[in-house]
């Protein structure tokens, strides 16, 4: 159903955006490598055992999206206001594809290979559901599937929620049962939440923290190598690099002895990396959280996450547990303050550096899941477990509409599996390399010896070391 002909259908409603919608509309460059671009989606995959019941995949898929409103809401933004356009529920595209003997390869290669494919595929923006399924069957009781959603609708949490529902619906379908799913607000609903209780902020003491937290910071950049182009020749490219899982481990360790997350160690190791590539000590480093404070929503299918300027001054400090101490300090006041990134930037302009530029190179470091990764059997046939995409390099990246972006998560294994998205056209890939071995390097000496001067992990400057 496209956006034309379901714009002509009485029984559709709009509704007003939420702030991160609103950011988005930012950042959309108005081709396909934006944010509204059919490229910029989300991939989850899943393992199937047993024969899967066509009929029932697809009436589960078509209860997802009846059950989130999301899935089947456009975002107009040639309007005045733009605005969300909620339609009834649709059925989703389901292909169903027999996989041909694979020669050579083993299974869980084929289907790494139909992930990749599936990322580098489109799911449009304009047309609703917003939501595609791919069943790849090896044999009656083996196969994969992949579902594809544009991130205009998700984040990786209801990329989550998608999967678990969509075990629910499978299992109700079969056996004639409701589903064991808790009861779910829409999205549409989180946006008139946000906008109604806008104006609480000022009671509740947020905008005056930001003001002294940010009073002359300036958001902290990666230097690059060639500039900032006005427009990119090239996709993103992307460099993966591990962090061994004894080194993880030792992480993890510390996070508990600090009181403190996983997330604020690697954090404090950013900004060792950081001093160390431009010699400041006054960092203010952006980094996405869940953007999930409202327990009700909890369950909301929706783009929620959101992106904090953390601001640390570790100068004082001595030892890299003082800066992981400092960096607990600024987590927990920055989280119990938050506000919508682009009422951040709206407020506090000089922060932004250059707003006039959307292509600047901003570091971004993705939240490390409170969970190893694991995921529960979904009920889907004899049982359903999520498969993860491996990264790679050889790949075109379309994922991000400008400057780099740090994904961080750590495997079940307990590696820390890592990864640098760039653009050639303003960083050479030695730098980002040597980025990456910085960074091992600083985390691995810091969580051996947590005591010791922060500034010896530092050393020689990372776009000189060697990353080999």
């Amino acid at each position: 159903m496209t956006e034309s002909s379901l714009a002509l259908d009485q029984e559709s409603k709009r509704y007003p955006l939420s702030f991160m919608q609103e950011w988005f509309l930012t950042l959309d460059t108005g081709d396909e490598g934006g944010t509204f671009g059919s490229t910029f989606i989300l991939v989850a995959a899943m393992r199937v055992t047993g024969p899967v019941d066509l009929a029932v995949l697809q009436g589960a898929l078509d209860d997802v999206v009846a059950r989130h409103e999301v899935l089947r809401t456009l975002v107009v933004r040639d309007a005045d206001p733009p605005h969300q356009q909620v339609f009834p529920p649709c059925q989703v595209p389901l292909e169903v594809r027999d996989l041909p003997p694979v020669n050579g390869k083993s299974r869980d290669q084929v289907v790494q290979e139909m992930i990749h494919q599936a990322g580098a595929g489109s799911v449009s923006a304009r047309e609703v559901p917003m939501l595609r399924a791919l069943l790849g069957k090896f044999d009656e009781r083996d196969s994969i599937l992949i579902l594809t959603v544009h991130h205009s609708a998700t984040d990786a949490w209801s990329v989550n929620l998608i999967l678990r529902d969509l075990g629910a619906f499978y299992a109700a379908r079969r056996t004639g049962t409701p589903p064991e799913l808790p009861p779910v607000r829409q999205y549409r609903e989180f946006a008139q939440w946000q906008r109604a209780n806008a104006t609480s902020t000022a009671e509740d003491g947020a905008p005056r923290y930001w003001q002294r937290k940010l009073d002359g910071a300036r958001e902290f950049t990666m230097p690059n190598d060639h500039g900032h182009p006005e427009s990119y020749s090239r996709p993103y490219s992307l460099h993966v690099y591990v962090i061994g899982a004894d080194v993880m481990s030792a992480a993890s360790a510390l996070a508990t002895a600090t009181r403190s997350t996983l997330f604020t160690v690697m954090l404090s190791a950013f900004y060792v990396l950081a001093h160390k590539l431009t010699g400041e000590s006054d960092l203010a480093i952006r980094a996405f959280t869940a953007g999930r404070g409202e327990l009700e929503f909890q369950n909301t299918v929706g783009l929620f996450f959101n992106c904090v300027p953390f601001r640390t001054d570790i100068a004082d400090c001595t030892s890299f547990r003082d800066i992981v101490m400092a960096t607990r300090e600024t987590f927990i006041d920055a989280i119990a303050h938050e506000l919508p990134v682009n009422v951040i930037e709206q407020t506090f302009p000089d922060f932004i550096k250059s707003r006039d530029n959307l292509r600047t190179s901003q570091f971004i470091i993705s939240d490390i899941p409170s969970e190893s990764g694991d995921y529960p059997i979904l009920p889907i046939a004899e049982g359903a477990r999520a498969v993860s995409g491996q990264q790679s390099e050889k790949e075109e990246h379309h994922d991000i509409p400008s400057g780099t972006v740090w994904n961080l998560s750590v495997e079940p294994s307990g590696e820390h599996s890592g990864s640098i998205l760039f653009n050639l056209d303003e960083f050479d890939e030695s730098t980002v390399k040597g980025w990456a071995a910085g960074l091992r390097r600083i985390l691995t000496g810091a969580v051996r010896e947590p005591d010791s001067d922060w500034r010896l992990l530092a050393g020689p400057a990372a776009r000189q070391e060697n990353p080999a």
